[in-house]
């Protein structure tokens, strides 16, 4: 039998399961994009308004919400059953979206935790692709039901999910916290322990005990408002709430959901629609494979710079030729400008999915202390969902009302961004968790620290102050 190949870990195999959340999360986003092309789906809801398409394609529990998105309850008509069952999948993806990089960078060894939580990126981008190309599928299909198709294969998917994440287990590190040692030392050697490296995983083990003990002793059990209750917890909810609002000020949200609005402003027909956005659907499975060969050796903070840096300009050039050769119905078009537009759409989904996408899966869990992550993340989460709201809301209406004007929001947002990345964040690449702690410096105090008979770490007295 042939080895395993070294980077096939154990941490990095469950990181591609849990990723299954991110492909329901990039699944559901995705097929409503192809489901506004359809013209049986427009027909079915007495064609939408731009503020109630607006309200669809946002409200992404699993298995129950798709049923009712594909299926109409005898209760209730159509529509709000396709919005409920939005919510309710919306409810259970941002759950497990929350919930997977950090377990990921809870297991993870530190030279591989940015490859382990950027699979999430690659996940969510291959949900996304599955999704627009069922929706090709669909429209080669004739029938007034195609568009049900879409919402109803997610339960798939879902019901994978939620039965083998009974088989996952508690991460190390959480069982540390609940000051279950010796069940969090049999679980770390279960991810890490390859039978020649004993010494390895006794020490990693070790100062992983050491430095929850630290927490747990200086910052007792924090509630909610810990979070901003001191700077440098401040700054670790900062940094790891900007990237992903910096994600969804993108523009990444607007591009993926209403491409085929922009296609159609092209006069592009359904067909034509489909067959683009499809196109479009495999750039950024590719570009995420490779980010994971050069996410773990590239600086963070390089590679958010230049990503917002590069969508600005992305930004810019879509603006100037949607302004100056404008597709409008009875005249001519010009076929090399439309080819530019679209390859500047693409280069945009190709930017994010390889640098800044992976990013926000990475940066969270990392700069988040162990007591800390689950309630920052959560934060982060909400903020996450709340801006993405906001601008798949507000997209379709501005695009009816200021049409190309609306992409200048996006060169000035990731210009920002941009600017902010270098000069307010700090540098995490190779360095282990317990690390990140000294650069945000909420480490006021260092402890005599020992492990008794049983394997409980003793917190002693201070040895010396900051």
């Amino acid at each position: 039998m042939l080895p395993r190949p070294a980077w096939l870990t154990k941490p990095f195999l469950a990181s591609l399961f849990l990723g299954i959340g991110g492909f329901l999360y990039g699944y559901d986003s995705g097929i409503i994009t192809p489901s506004l092309a359809l013209g049986s789906f427009v027909t079915y809801f007495d064609k939408p308004d731009a503020p109630l398409r607006g309200a669809i394609v946002p409200l992404l529990l699993g298995v129950y919400g798709a049923y009712l998105e594909a299926h109409s309850w005898p209760a209730l008509p159509m529509l709000p059953c396709v919005i409920i069952g939005r919510l309710l999948v919306g409810y259970a993806v941002g759950t497990i979206t929350g919930v997977a990089p950090v377990f990921g960078a809870e297991i993870a060894k530190t030279h591989e935790r940015a490859k382990i939580t950027a699979v999430n990126q690659m996940m969510v981008a291959w949900g996304f692709f599955v999704a627009l190309w069922v929706g090709v599928g669909e429209g080669k299909w004739g029938n007034a039901n195609q568009w049900r198709l879409g919402f109803a294969i997610q339960a798939i998917p879902a019901l994978v999910l939620g039965v083998g994440v009974l088989f996952i287990g508690e991460s190390p590190r959480w069982l540390c916290l609940q000051g279950r040692y010796k069940d969090a030392e049999e679980t770390f050697n279960r991810w890490h322990h390859d039978g020649t490296n004993d010494e390895w995983c006794r020490t990693e083990f070790v100062l992983i005990q050491t430095s929850i003990a630290e927490e747990v002793d200086t910052q007792h059990h924090l509630g909610w408002v810990d979070l901003v209750r001191t700077p440098s917890f401040r700054k670790r909810l900062f940094v790891g709430c900007f990237v992903w609002a910096a994600a969804m000020l993108s523009g990444i949200s607007f591009v993926q959901y209403y491409q085929t609005a922009i296609y159609a402003t092209l006069q592009f027909d359904q067909d034509q629609q489909l067959l683009v956005s499809g196109l479009y659907g495999c750039v950024a499975p590719v570009a995420c494979i490779l980010s994971l060969f050069f996410v773990d050796r590239v600086g963070r903070k390089k590679i958010l710079v230049s990503s917002s840096a590069f969508l600005s300009v992305s930004y810019m050039i879509i603006t100037i030729l949607a302004a100056l050769y404008p597709a409008r119905p009875g005249f001519p078009t010009n076929a090399a400008a439309q080819k530019g537009l679209i390859a500047c759409i693409f280069m945009v989904s190709a930017n994010y999915s390889a640098l800044l996408g992976p990013m926000t899966w990475i940066i969270p869990p990392e700069v988040f202390t162990t007591e800390l992550r689950a309630k920052a993340n959560a934060v982060v989460q909400v903020l996450h969902y709340s801006i993405s709201l906001i601008i798949t809301q507000c997209s379709p209406i501005a695009l009816e009302r200021v049409g190309w004007k609306y992409y200048i929001l996006f060169i000035l947002t990731n210009a920002l961004c941009a600017v902010v990345f270098w000069l307010a964040y700090p540098e995490t690449r190779g360095k282990s968790l317990e690390e990140i702690d000294e650069i945000f410096g909420d480490i006021e105090r260092k402890r005599d620290v020992e492990v008794d008979a049983v394997g409980n770490v003793v917190v002693g007295k201070d040895v010396n102050e900051k």
